[in-house]
């Protein structure tokens, strides 16, 4: 530097006051080398987390639960460190340590059981009750009048059934103050066949998705108010209803701000409850049929499988696609072959492929991986994404994210 400033000539005859650095630029600077530092301690605890995440591994652990394969087993976890656990026989409330913290007796054939939060329901195939509980027992029973075709449970233990009658169908809904229906609506058109319902988490709305079996072959959203007192005024308390010509609605699903999934066989859409109100929020074309779908708390997940006819995008089997209820793509992630499972819990997806799972945040970055030794028919999320239970054939286990020897 001395030798290149020997070269130059200054032609100047006073001495050239010094520049001074304004403060706005010494606010730029400052700011610029608290970002630096900022940047490079993030990526210092990015890596150390990567590093100790690489010593921590899944492990079994001494709780254990063992089922006949004839049982119809069924899993269900809140994500509070404990799980519901059903059979033919009945319920039991199961902390993570494996302390049996209730049981609940029943009859049934074949079982299914759906949650929602902290609320459980659990029925059969053309049965005729549906039993409710809560983290601390059993909340009601729904005595059906007919036999029961589909059925499904929102945060706060509302319950909402589609039943088959003589001529058509019925949908109600039940709620844990009520000693009967709260909401009825016969359908006596057989050609109008509901596929789906869902009720608000505040219990004021209904949204069930008919699929028109007729020559017209259309799918149809009817969303009403639960209440007659809630109505305002409006006819039968129906706020509107949206058709679509030549295409399949298959499911309905309220949000906890309100808004209404709907999920076709072509596109992912965001409705309102607002009356007047025409056209989706949002609306996701699908290039695959999903072979998993699951909506969380925050998030929705689904993950691809064969590809549609004329897809605006070729797409491969087994992509994650991440999204939020705005419609927003948060991440995907290629999981490289067919999806076997898939939930969501503590704002990380829990996915399986055949004997592997994996679970990665809404970043779309992995944070572990599991291999199972025999097939796992359930994987679930417990007390946070480092416990999880995974249910085979004839035996469930507590699995733990430890640190290895």
């Amino acid at each position: 530097m001395e030798e290149v400033n020997a070269n130059i000539n200054v032609d100047i005859t006073e001495e050239e006051p010094k520049k001074r650095i304004s403060p706005s630029k010494i606010m730029l600077i400052a700011s610029a080398i608290l970002i630096g530092a900022a940047l490079i301690q993030h990526l210092a605890f990015t890596f150390a987390g990567v590093q100790a995440g690489q010593n921590l591994r899944m492990t079994a652990t001494d709780v254990e639960i063992f089922y006949g394969f004839e049982m119809h087993t069924n899993f269900y976890s809140p994500g509070s460190g404990q799980f519901f656990f059903g059979t033919r026989d009945g319920v039991q409330n199961i902390s993570s340590t494996g302390e049996i913290r209730w049981q609940q007796g029943f009859s049934m054939t074949q079982p299914i059981m759906t949650g929602r939060g902290e609320s459980m329901a659990i029925g059969e195939p053309d049965g005729r009750i549906v039993y409710v509980f809560g983290l601390s027992g059993l909340l009601y029973a729904a005595n059906l009048d007919n036999p029961l075709m589909y059925f499904t449970v929102n945060r706060n233990a509302y319950l909402s059934v589609i039943l088959r009658t003589n001529i058509g169908y019925e949908v109600q809904v039940f709620s844990p103050n009520s000693d009967g229906p709260v909401y009825r609506n016969t359908i006596n058109d057989a050609n109008m066949f509901p596929l789906s319902v869902d009720v608000s988490e505040c219990g004021t709305f209904i949204a069930v998705a008919f699929f028109n079996v007729d020559a017209l072959m259309f799918s149809r959203i009817q969303l009403s108010y639960v209440r007659r007192t809630d109505s305002r005024g409006l006819p039968d308390g129906l706020i509107a209803w949206y058709d679509y010509s030549n295409e399949f609605v298959y499911r309905t699903r309220f949000t906890p701000d309100g808004s209404i999934l709907v999920f076709t066989d072509s596109r992912i859409l965001s409705l309102t409850t607002i009356a007047g109100t025409q056209g989706p929020l949002w609306s996701i074309p699908l290039n695959n049929r999903p072979d998993k779908l699951y909506v969380g708390e925050n998030l929705f997940a689904f993950v691809t499988g064969d590809p549609l006819l004329n897809p605006v995008e070729n797409i491969s089997p087994g992509i994650l696609f991440i999204y939020d209820f705005d419609g927003e793509l948060r991440s995907t992630y290629d999981l490289g072959r067919r999806a076997t499972h898939l939930s969501i819990d503590f704002n990380t997806v829990l996915v399986g492929t055949n004997r592997t799972f994996y679970a990665i945040n809404a970043y779309g970055n992995r944070i572990w991986t599991y291999s199972a030794v025999q097939d796992v028919n359930n994987m679930l999320f417990l007390n946070n994404i480092d416990t999880v239970l995974m249910a085979g054939g004839t035996q469930a286990t507590v699995l733990r994210r430890i640190r290895a020897n």
